[in-house]
């Protein structure tokens, strides 16, 4: 059996290894080590898609020569974004024309998307995409119906936001940073909406500016900032972390306080402490 990577040979001793699975964990387990993903499989020089995996049970003396493309991670996760995007896609248009034949097929790859969403959307400990996803899709969608088509819309945009947030993480981070630096000006007011009874307007106001920190601490962290980013979105992490303890507490004198005295001064800063880089200066 011929084992490539990128299209070079490499020598890899069978232990334990019994199925086509075996090899793949294996080679996955190295890569990953390694800081790559894999990316594309062949095995016996027939592709193999990563997320239909009835090709894991193949045993090793049916397989004559076995390749896989090695991406890094950042390339990987660009390539798992588009694939999901691309499926929501389908599932709009497929929608869209009642096409049944293709719904089908749909459905059956979509419990395998679900396993990979929650990293590709990283939503952290409050997640609140992914069970409106399984609230509308969890079961299932033989009938086409808007709400489907809605969902779908909606999770392309998601996708697609995630991907130029890996692919063009500058441009991202800046595009956010400047917008939290334009909201900035109108968190002193959230304190006396809340106080006056505007808890609406103000709510609004809170979801869009953690909306848009989460945007700029993922794009931030595709850079090469290294260390610096770290210290930043620790830094902010703490922040939104005591703001969410005062929202629950209801204490809109700390809720004020937070938002006029440490989280205003920091966006105001945001786009001119960016260099070309993604590094705060």
């Amino acid at each position: 059996m011929t084992i490539t990577i990128n299209g070079d040979n490499i020598n890899y001793t069978l232990e334990e290894e019994k199925t086509a699975g075996d090899i793949f964990n294996g080679l996955s387990l190295w890569l990953e080590n390694s800081g790559m993903l894999i990316g594309r499989l062949e095995i016996n020089s027939e592709y193999r898609p990563l997320d239909n995996q009835d090709w894991k049970n193949i045993l090793i003396e049916n397989i004559e020569n076995l390749s896989v493309e090695a991406l890094s991670f950042r390339a990987g996760r660009i390539r798992q974004l588009e694939t999901a995007r691309d499926y929501f896609i389908l599932l709009e248009t497929a929608v869209r024309n009642n096409d049944r034949e293709s719904l089908k097929e749909l459905q059956d790859g979509f419990n395998d998307l679900k396993k990979i969403l929650p990293h590709l959307l990283e939503e952290g400990p409050h997640p609140s995409i992914l069970p409106h996803l399984e609230e509308t899709l969890g079961r299932g969608f033989p009938d086409p119906d808007e709400a489907t088509a809605m969902e779908a819309v909606r999770m392309t945009a998601i996708l697609e936001s995630r991907r130029k947030e890996a692919a063009d993480p500058e441009t991202e981070a800046l595009s956010a940073a400047t917008a939290l630096a334009e909201m900035a000006d109108n968190l002193d007011h959230v304190a006396v909406q809340l106080q006056t009874g505007q808890d609406k307007t103000a709510m609004e106001t809170i979801i869009r500016l953690a909306e848009l920190l989460q945007t700029f601490m993922r794009a931030l962290g595709w850079t090469e900032g290294g260390s610096e980013i770290e210290r930043i979105t620790n830094n902010m992490n703490e922040i939104l972390s005591e703001l969410e303890e005062a929202l629950k507490a209801g204490d809109t004198v700390l809720i004020g306080d937070l938002l006029e005295y440490e989280i205003k001064p920091r966006l105001i800063e945001l786009p001119s402490g960016l260099n070309f880089s993604g590094e705060i200066l």
